[in-house]
C-alpha cells in the first residue's frame, strides 16, 4: 500500500479513536439518577424502573462495543507504523481497499471474516451485563466441585412448584429428578457411595470368612 492510502486510512482511524473516547468519556460517568427524577430507588419495585433498567442495559452494551471497537482502532494505527497494515492475517492476502474504506480497523479480509465466526462462538455470547454480576447471580457453569449453589439447586427449587399428582407425569419434573444429579449435600465424589453398598460389603466379607 502506496504513502497516500497509508496517511488516508490513518486520518481515517485517528477521527474514529478520537470518536470512541469521546463516547466512553461521556457515558461513563451517567448513573441511574441521569434516568430517573426520583431522589431514591431503594422503595421501588423493579418493574417500576423497568424502562429505566433498560437504558441502562443498553448503556452498557454500547460503552463495551466502543471499548472494544477503540482497542481495534489502535491495533490499525500500529500496523500503519510498522508497515504492515491492510493484510489479513489469517490468510496473508491484501485486504480490499472498500472493505478497508467502510471498516478501516479490520484485520481480516472478506473471506476469511466470513469463515472466522464460528457456530460455537456465536453460541456463546452473553450479554454483557454479566460480566459485573458474581456467583450464584451469574451464569452456572456446570462445576461438580462447586459446593455451593449451582444451577441444579436452583432449579430444583423452582421446579418443586411445577409438582403434581401423577409421579409418572412428564411435567412432574421435580418428582421424576430430571436435574437431581447428586445426592444434595454432597461434597466429595465419595460421599455418593450409599450406606446400603457398605453393608453389603460387609456381609460379603463375612461370609468369605465363613468358608
Amino acid at each position: 500500500m502506496n504513502k497516500r492510502k497509508l496517511e488516508y486510512f490513518k486520518q481515517k482511524l485517528l477521527r474514529e479513536k478520537q470518536e470512541a473516547i469521546n463516547t466512553i468519556n461521556e457515558d461513563i460517568h451517567s448513573s441511574f439518577q441521569d434516568y430517573y427524577k426520583e431522589l431514591s430507588l431503594y422503595d421501588n419495585h423493579p418493574a417500576d424502573i423497568g424502562s429505566e433498567t433498560f437504558e441502562m442495559e443498553m448503556q452498557m452494551n454500547l460503552e463495551d462495543k466502543e471499548q472494544k471497537h477503540l482497542l481495534k482502532v489502535e491495533k490499525a494505527l500500529e500496523k500503519i507504523e510498522n508497515g504492515t497494515y491492510g493484510i489479513c492475517e489469517k490468510c496473508g492476502k491484501e485486504i480490499e481497499f472498500d472493505r478497508l474504506d467502510i471498516i478501516p480497523d479490520t484485520e481480516f479480509c472478506m473471506k476469511c471474516s466470513k469463515d472466522s465466526i464460528s457456530l460455537n462462538e456465536k453460541l456463546k455470547t452473553r450479554p454483557v451485563e454479566e460480566e459485573y454480576l458474581k456467583t450464584p447471580y451469574k451464569i452456572f457453569n456446570g462445576s461438580f466441585r462447586l459446593s455451593g449453589l449451582d444451577g441444579e439447586d436452583t432449579w430444583q427449587e423452582v421446579a418443586r412448584y411445577n409438582k403434581t399428582d401423577y409421579k409418572k407425569m412428564a411435567l412432574d419434573w421435580y418428582d421424576n429428578n430430571m436435574y437431581d444429579g447428586s445426592i444434595s449435600g454432597k461434597v466429595e465424589d465419595v460421599e455418593d457411595i450409599s450406606l446400603e453398598y457398605y453393608k453389603k460389603q460387609i456381609n460379603d466379607d463375612i461370609n468369605k470368612e465363613d468358608k
